[in-house]
């Protein structure tokens, strides 16, 4: 009985793993210039004041005050943020067809006419098959947030960070609960290409 669950638990330990990496969706990175105190004071500033972002300045400064950074109109630093929206690209490759025509001569056009009737074409498909064409996804759609931190005096930059999520038939407002603690989480540190769950 042992030797014939073996095989099972490491069945569904393996798709246990290509579970959870397909749900690594988001990925953060930013880069620390000079180091940003854990509990300095901060302004958050929107480069854009639209209804979105102005929410999205309140899920920042809330993130910002469990992380213990002091928030006021006057800190010498300020954070920045914009978000961006990047639609994705498509490819469409032998579209199906059932029924084809072509003429040549005439005024009309229609002395050496043809139709011709697909029945069957593994690729593109015809009257008795799907076949394997149609659209697929090159690129897909994403959500990206670029943050950065700079000092008010002299605008000198102190650290810049930026997270992009893939856009899963969700909108980029509903992916910025996870993405926005993960930009703060990464506040004053150098991090390279690291994932956390959207969805």
């Amino acid at each position: 009985m042992r030797h014939l669950l073996g095989p099972y638990f490491l069945l569904l330990a393996l798709l246990t793993g290509v579970v959870s990496a397909s749900a690594q969706d988001g990925v953060m990175n930013s880069i620390a210039f000079q180091k940003v105190s854990p509990h300095a004071a901060l302004q958050v500033q929107p480069l854009d004041n639209s209804d979105a972002n102005l929410a999205l300045q309140t899920e920042f400064e809330a993130a910002l005050r469990e992380q213990g950074f002091t928030l006021s109109d006057t800190a010498p630093l300020v954070l920045t943020f914009e978000t961006r929206d990047q639609i994705g690209a498509w490819t469409t490759n032998d579209r199906r067809h059932v029924l084809s025509f072509d003429s040549k001569g005439g005024r009309g056009g229609g002395e050496n006419a043809k139709a011709r009737l697909n029945v069957f074409d593994s690729q593109s498909g015809g009257l008795l098959n799907k076949g394997s064409g149609g659209t697929t996804i090159a690129t897909p759609s994403s959500y990206r947030i670029d943050v950065s931190i700079e000092e008010r005096a002299t605008g000198k930059r102190l650290w810049q960070g930026w997270s992009e999520g893939k856009l899963a038939g969700g909108r980029g407002r509903d992916l910025t609960h996870k993405m926005v603690p993960a930009l703060v989480e990464g506040i004053g540190k150098t991090v390279r290409q690291r994932t956390f769950d959207l969805y």
